[in-house]
C-alpha cells in the first residue's frame, strides 16, 4: 500500500512538472526554429528570429525598458518592503496584522482592476506614462519584498539591535551594521520576485502604457495580437526566460538558492 501511495505521488509530482516546464520547452524550442511557421519539434537549428527580435526598434526598445523599469522598481520596492516591515514588527500585535493586510493589498486585489483603478487618479492628478508605470511595477512588487523581509524579521534576535544602541551606536547605524546582514536573504529574495514581477507584468502595465513607453510584455501581447508573428513572440520569450534564468543563476552562486528559499 505504501509502495502504491509512493507511486501515485512522484505520477502526480510528475505530471505537476511537465504541465509547468512542458510549454515552456516549447517556446524555448520553437525559438530556435529557422521555419517561417510554428513546427514542434523544429527542422532545424537557427538564430533568425531573435536577429528578427533586435532588428526591430519597438521590441528592442520595450525590451530594454522592460530591464529598466524591473531593476529600478525592484529596488524601490525593496527599500519600501524592508521599511514596511520593520515598522509591522515594531508596531506590537494589535496593529500588526493591519498593517499586513494593508501591504499584502495589491496581491490581494486583481491587477486588471488595481491597472484601472490607477489609469484614473492618473489622469485626475496628470501623472506621467513612464513616472506612473514605475510606480504601478513598485506598487505590484513591494508586498513580496515586505512578506520576504517580515519573515526574516520574525526569527531576528532584538537583543542584537539593543546592545549595539547600547554602545552608543544610532538606530541607522545599528540597522546596516546589525540589522540588515542578518536579514540580508530575505530581502534579497524579496527583490528576486519584485523583479521577476515587474519584468513579465502584463495587466497592470496593460492600462499604463502609451507612445514610446511600452515594455515587453505589452509589445508581444500587441505583436501577437496584430501582426501573428509567433516565432518572433517566441524568442522575445526565450529572452525573458533567460533573464530571469541568468538573474536566479547569479543569486545561487551569491548566496544559495535553498538559502533565499527558506528565507
Amino acid at each position: 500500500m505504501k509502495k502504491f501511495g509512493n507511486f501515485v505521488l512522484m505520477a502526480i509530482t510528475t505530471l505537476v512538472f511537465i504541465l509547468l516546464l512542458g510549454p515552456l520547452v516549447i517556446v524555448i524550442v520553437t525559438a530556435f526554429s529557422p521555419s517561417d511557421s510554428f513546427q514542434f519539434p523544429p527542422p532545424g537549428f537557427s538564430l533568425r528570429w531573435f536577429v528578427d527580435f533586435f532588428s526591430r526598434d519597438e521590441m528592442r526598445s520595450a525590451f530594454v525598458l522592460s530591464i529598466e523599469l524591473a531593476i529600478g522598481s525592484s529596488i524601490v520596492a525593496a527599500v519600501l518592503g524592508v521599511m514596511a516591515a520593520l515598522s509591522t514588527v515594531r508596531s506590537g500585535k494589535r496593529m500588526s496584522g493591519v498593517f499586513q493586510s494593508l501591504y499584502m493589498a495589491p496581491l490581494v486585489f486583481p491587477t486588471i482592476i488595481l491597472g484601472l483603478s490607477l489609469l484614473m487618479c492618473y489622469r485626475y492628478v496628470g501623472m506621467p506614462v513612464l513616472a506612473g508605470l514605475a510606480f504601478a511595477h513598485v506598487l505590484v512588487g513591494m508586498p513580496y519584498c515586505y512578506r520576504a523581509t517580515f519573515a526574516s524579521l520574525q526569527s531576528f534576535d532584538y537583543s542584537l539591535d539593543e546592545a549595539g544602541q547600547s554602545l552608543g551606536a544610532s538606530p541607522l547605524k545599528c540597522f546596516f551594521l546589525v540589522t540588515l546582514p542578518l536579514i540580508w536573504p530575505g530581502v534579497l529574495s524579496g527583490w528576486l520576485f519584485a523583479f521577476i514581477v515587474s519584468f513579465g507584468e502584463l495587466n497592470t502595465a496593460l492600462f499604463l502604457t502609451g507612445p514610446g513607453v511600452t515594455t515587453l510584455p505589452i509589445e508581444i501581447f500587441g505583436f501577437l495580437q496584430f501582426n501573428g508573428g509567433q516565432l518572433v513572440v517566441a524568442a522575445a520569450s526565450a529572452l525573458q526566460i533567460g533573464m530571469i534564468l541568468l538573474i536566479v543563476l547569479v543569486m545561487e552562486r551569491a548566496v544559495g538558492l535553498a538559502r533565499l528559499v527558506r528565507s
